[in-house]
């Protein structure tokens, strides 16, 4: 592939000097369409201004602009284009947008022949994963916990204060639900021990998805395509879900808020994808967390799929600028400070590297990073390159952050991860574009009411699968099986 690039901007030159930069300055300026929550980074524009004062070397301006999935779902539909997408199986949904023809299909070879640095940071596994059935990588997967962990989060001085010892694991929300009742007694009129916005993340997590948005996809291990209320597992959460909402131990206006609205400075149970090793609530929240493990690791295409970033199909036709996005990625993966500034701001105004002591070569954020610049660090690519955070607590007693914690995570998940029964199973869905925005549309008026136990799953299940299965969900079904069994024949 270099030599091709190589070759087309030597004619490109001949033809036309214009051609050869992008933007003034001999610049190749790379737009970047970035997920986030309700509340997008406050000082984005400085943080850019000093990311681009690293990749001017390299010929690289770079503009991020932060979006929630409805703003960029309206900004794509509008006509804008961008040169690289974060994409996932829950935002920007990755299958649709390959089957709308949005994303630039590559090959491994041609990752690793023009961005090597890319290519070497993650395994083989990893790529074969990324890869669909045809061969090609339309997303690029970011460098984090592939393998999914599951964890439900809670403030351990509570729990010893009230006698519970919470395994490292557990198998059912249910296992604890004395405790939260125990613990709400405590508690004031107006205070709850589980704090939701909208619905608890990674719920689902251990059904092995093909498609979010469709809520299909196998119970882990199996082949047989269902409907996710057919995993017991996951209905048994629902149903914790609606226990804790009837006992009062869930805040009652869950499915009207946003998880930014959630309060984690007060002490409550979370939910989070992690890593056993992973001791950063602690430090976000601003006291001891712990967490126990309800589910994986799972290493499946949708785990790998939960957090990726696409490069524009408009780049066939400019090889010059993908050459230039493929090198920003690899910079990114290779870079200590690059990939540092991009996740934590500014160095200097919105943290520092701590020089000395235990806590030595981490991250300590000022005031003003954590209140002004917080991206989705998952959503990035190469959040396991990037530094480790620390507290100032912990820098003042001294106290080391787990530095080992990413070999730590992949030691796990060569010893414990479950491959999934699908292997890399992709589904088409191209020809269900109608279907799944109804589908959508039927989702979004149930979801977060089900899922944050406002109204119990058993109340609504049947009414809410009679909605789906009218909109085509059969149809969806019965096609992503056939499509699974000749994958699975071929393969």
């Amino acid at each position: 592939m270099k030599k091709l690039l190589t070759l087309v901007l030597a004619l490109a030159l001949v033809l036309t000097c214009a051609s050869f930069v992008s933007a003034e300055g001999g610049l190749t300026k790379i737009t970047w369409a970035q997920g986030t929550g309700a509340t997008a980074p406050i000082d984005n524009d400085i943080v850019l201004e000093a990311l681009n004062e690293l990749l001017a070397p390299e010929g690289i301006e770079l503009d991020i602009q932060y979006f929630t999935d409805d703003q960029l779902q309206l900004s794509i539909n509008s006509g804008n284009v961008y040169d690289i997408y974060f994409t996932c199986s829950w935002y920007n949904n990755t299958n649709q947008c390959i089957s709308k023809n949005l994303f630039l299909g590559l090959t491994q070879e041609e990752i690793e022949e023009t961005a090597p640095g890319l290519y070497n940071a993650m395994s083989k596994e990893v790529w074969d994963l990324a890869e669909s059935a045809d061969g090609y990588i339309y997303a690029i997967p970011n460098k984090k916990d592939y393998a999914a962990e599951n964890f439900i989060t809670y403030p351990a001085d509570i729990a010893a204060e009230l006698g519970y010892e919470i395994p490292a694991k557990i198998s059912a929300w249910g296992e604890l639900t004395d405790f939260l009742v125990d613990w709400k007694a405590t508690l004031e009129d107006g205070e709850y021990p589980v704090l939701v916005g909208g619905n608890p993340a990674g719920l689902e997590s251990s059904f092995d998805f093909i498609d979010r948005t469709a809520m299909i996809g196998c119970i882990y291990g199996t082949t047989e395509v269902k409907f996710v209320f057919d995993d017991p597992e996951v209905m048994e959460r629902y149903r914790a879900m609606a226990e804790w909402m009837e006992l009062g131990l869930i805040n009652p206006d869950a499915a009207q808020l946003t998880e930014e609205a959630i309060d984690s400075s007060k002490p409550h149970i979370g939910f989070a994808q992690a890593w056993d090793s992973y001791d950063g609530y602690t430090i976000s929240n601003g006291y001891t967390t712990y967490m126990t493990r309800y589910a994986g690791p799972n290493l499946s295409v949708d785990s790998v799929q939960g957090s990726m970033n696409a490069v524009s199909a408009t780049l066939k036709d400019d090889p010059e600028k993908l050459e230039k996005v493929l090198r920003l990625f690899e910079l990114i993966h290779t870079d200590k400070l690059i990939a540092d500034t991009l996740r934590f701001g500014k160095q200097g105004y919105h943290w520092n590297y701590v020089e000395e002591g235990p806590c030595a070569g981490a991250v300590l954020r000022t005031q003003v990073g954590s209140d002004n610049y917080g991206p989705w660090a998952f959503a990035q690519p190469a959040y396991f390159f990037t530094s480790l955070p620390v507290s100032a607590a912990q820098v003042e007693a001294g106290i080391a952050p787990a530095f080992d914690q990413y070999e730590i995570y992949y030691k796990t998940v060569e010893e414990e991860a479950v491959p999934s029964a699908m292997g890399g199973f992709k589904w088409d869905s191209s020809k269900f574009v109608d279907q799944l925005a109804e589908i959508s549309a039927i989702k979004d008026s149930y979801y977060k009411n089900f899922c944050s136990g406002t109204t119990p799953i058993d109340d609504v299940k049947d009414e809410f699968l009679e909605k789906m299965y009218a909109a085509g969900l059969q149809d969806m079904i019965d096609d992503a099986q056939a499509q699974l069994d000749a994958y699975l024949a071929a393969n």
